[in-house]
């Protein structure tokens, strides 16, 4: 059992291992070493910016990793090698409520009716997407995969992107593709950094299974590597997804 209580890779993830492509799963406390050197690779540096191949990561210091695994909110792509090629942290509901971007959300500029359907939808919030270098693509499936978790408890995906004083632009072109909409722009302060102003990109559900349903959802298949699995995966979540609130 992981730390979160959901089985490890198990036979069938061994499987993918020895044979195919690597293995999306949840975190356990055993891949904190990793999550944190990894994560050091995308840390904000003054002299790394702006532009730096891959985009850069704010916060999250290893007891954060350790609360985000212990709640069951990072996934994995685990290489043939043993070891982490990418990692995502997707907040839940109640998680994102309890964040200090929640409590900027009256301050941001987004439109106040939006704000206030927020208020009785349920939210995940896509906090982090990293990868190794030359690992992208371990990314993109690892996204996908994390996506179709979080819908099926959740109306809508909330993104940001910082866009001030650099613009952290490697997430862009998945976001646009998978289909996320900028809603507004938020400001944060972050100690040893200052003031920074993020793009606010949300993406509901209802235009998610839009986007999957295109005449094109085999260009977009073949983008995050998904497979007959992932299809099944979207599939069964779609049966058992409760009733959306619209956010439109």
């Amino acid at each position: 059992m992981a730390a979160d209580g959901s089985e490890g890779p198990g036979e069938n993830a061994r499987r993918d291992l020895d044979g195919r492509r690597p293995v999306v799963r949840r975190a356990e406390t055993a891949d904190l070493d990793g999550l944190v050197a990894l994560r050091e690779t995308r840390a904000w540096r003054d002299d790394a910016l702006p532009g730096a191949p891959g985009g850069f990561l704010l916060g999250s210091d290893r007891d954060q990793y350790r609360e985000h695994v212990s709640h069951g909110r990072v996934m994995v792509s685990q290489g043939r090698d043993g070891g982490i090629d990418a990692f995502s942290v997707v907040l839940d509901d109640d998680a994102l409520r309890a964040s200090e971007l929640w409590e900027q959300r009256r301050h941001a500029d987004v439109a106040a009716q939006l704000v206030a359907r927020f208020e009785r939808a349920r939210l995940a919030y896509f906090d982090q997407l990293v990868a190794r270098p030359g690992r992208a693509w371990a990314s993109a499936r690892l996204a996908f995969h994390h996506m179709v978790d979080a819908m099926r408890r959740h109306d809508a995906l909330l993104a940001t992107t910082v866009v001030e004083p650099v613009v952290n632009g490697a997430a862009l072109p998945f976001l646009r593709e998978i289909g996320f909409e900028v809603i507004g722009h938020v400001s944060e302060a972050y100690p040893g950094i200052g003031r920074l102003r993020s793009a606010v990109h949300l993406l509901t559900r209802d235009a998610f299974e839009r986007r999957l349903a295109r005449p094109d959802a085999r260009r977009f298949g073949a983008l995050v590597g998904a497979g007959e699995d992932d299809a099944r995966d979207l599939s069964e979540a779609r049966r058992a997804r409760r009733p959306a609130t619209p956010l439109a």
